[in-house]
């Protein structure tokens, strides 16, 4: 008999069997429950790795979007990039680079804030709003103000402005118009002694970088004042933002390239490295654990084969005697568990898919921002993460079915006939 034939028979037969039929009512019952087990599992998997896909794209999505992504540094003593004609120089070298959108030169320096009977130790940043603005914030990420007081002051102005990062701008009480004094970490020193260095500014935005550590640390300031300040030639570094961030490493090795040796490159997800990594392993352990939920309706797989072999002795009998291979009765089985489980994950992915988008899309989890940085538990379902989890769910259906499967071969016809 070809084999395409023996296959049609066993296909037949395994699906006759998998419906209720008298006595059969109590199988279907416990195939049912298999089927649910399967889908239950299936589903919990996909939504749990929707949860932690969204986790990680939202958090991802606030690191790049309200930071430089790329630092470029000179590799010597010192903390600044030289003089005006280097400065120039690099920045024509970065923003020929493609793959590049924005650069700017940026000078750092520290001070402690004073506002309304508060202070905070913060990290001054010396910006050019043209080429920063682009390059370091991302659009929309002021809660309050804009770039532009920066770009319109004046060497000869009296107060000069600053933006807040949002927590900063809380800790210390301070609103758009208030003023704030800021004694700088740098001294001078003077015929009489060292005297702390203190410079008055005027708050002129609040920014969400996305990320407290940042909002909380964090305040702009112009760049010429900032150089001054500090007595920092140039800028402390260049920043750099990429078109396309899932190819930062590729843009960062063409900018070794172009600058050569003197300059270190470094990027974003290096400086994020153990935060990005500790994340996926957290998936990875999610997935590892919410897959047992998928073993546990496997297990019900196995069950259900075996009462329907316990059921089928006679009928198994039947089909041996009548030339039905040890191969055929294993295929038979093997196809019903098969069913089974291709049932579970079918119906476990689209439950799963279509309730992590739900979730997502109507916002049902909702937090509370005051506590959490975030308003509500995000959910990104992947159909990569569904195509995997499914192939999963299928192997672990299949490898359930082996041992009934053998179990139903292995039986003699004659003894199974004779006590029938």
């Amino acid at each position: 008999m070809p084999s395409t034939a023996r296959f049609g028979w066993e296909a037949f037969v395994a699906f006759r069997y998998l419906g209720a039929k008298r006595k059969q009512t109590f199988v279907s019952l416990i195939t049912f429950i298999s089927i649910l087990g399967v889908a239950t599992g299936t589903a919990a998997l996909i939504i749990a790795l929707a949860l932690m896909t969204g986790f990680e794209e939202d958090i991802r999505a606030r690191i790049f979007g309200g930071h430089a992504h790329i630092q470029v540094l000179r590799l010597r003593g010192g903390a600044d990039l030289g003089d005006g004609t280097d400065v120039s120089e690099v920045l024509r070298q970065v923003r020929g680079v493609p793959g590049i959108q924005a650069a700017s030169p940026v000078a750092q320096g520290y001070a402690l804030l004073a506002a309304s009977g508060s202070a905070e130790k913060v990290e001054l940043l010396g910006v050019e709003p043209s080429g920063e603005g682009r390059a370091v914030a991302a659009p929309g990420a002021f809660t309050a103000g804009s770039f532009d007081p920066i770009a319109e002051w004046k060497e000869g102005d009296a107060v000069a402005p600053i933006l807040l990062g949002l927590d900063l701008a809380r800790a210390l009480r301070a609103e758009p118009g208030d003023r704030l004094q800021a004694t700088l970490v740098a001294p001078r020193l003077t015929p009489w002694g060292v005297i702390p260095r203190t410079a008055w500014f005027e708050v002129a935005g609040v920014f969400d970088a996305g990320l407290y550590e940042s909002n909380a640390t964090r305040a702009f300031i112009p760049l010429r004042l900032a150089c001054r300040l500090f007595s920092v030639n140039g800028g402390s570094w260049v920043s750099a933002r990429v078109e396309d961030t899932n190819r930062i490493a590729e843009v960062e090795g063409r900018l070794r390239a172009a600058l050569g040796a003197g300059w270190v490159v470094d990027d974003l997800l290096a400086r994020n490295h153990s935060l990005l990594a500790a994340m996926k392993w957290e998936k990875l352990t999610l997935f590892i654990a919410i897959s047992l939920i998928v073993c546990v309706g496997a297990l019900n797989i196995v069950s259900t084969l075996i009462l329907l072999v316990m059921e089928k002795v006679r009928d198994i009998g039947a089909l041996v005697s009548m030339g039905a291979g040890t191969r055929g009765i294993m295929l038979l089985f093997m196809l019903q568990g098969l069913v089974i489980g291709l049932a579970g994950t079918i119906g476990g992915v689209l439950a799963g898919f279509g309730a992590a988008t739900a979730l997502d899309h109507w916002q049902i989890i909702r937090l509370d921002p005051e506590v959490y940085y975030i308003s509500h538990v995000p959910f990104r379902a992947r159909p990569e993460d569904a195509l995997a989890v499914a192939l999963m769910a299928v192997a672990i259906s299949f490898l359930a079915t082996l041992y009934p499967a053998w179990k139903a071969s292995r039986l003699d016809p004659a003894q199974a006939l004779r006590y029938e």
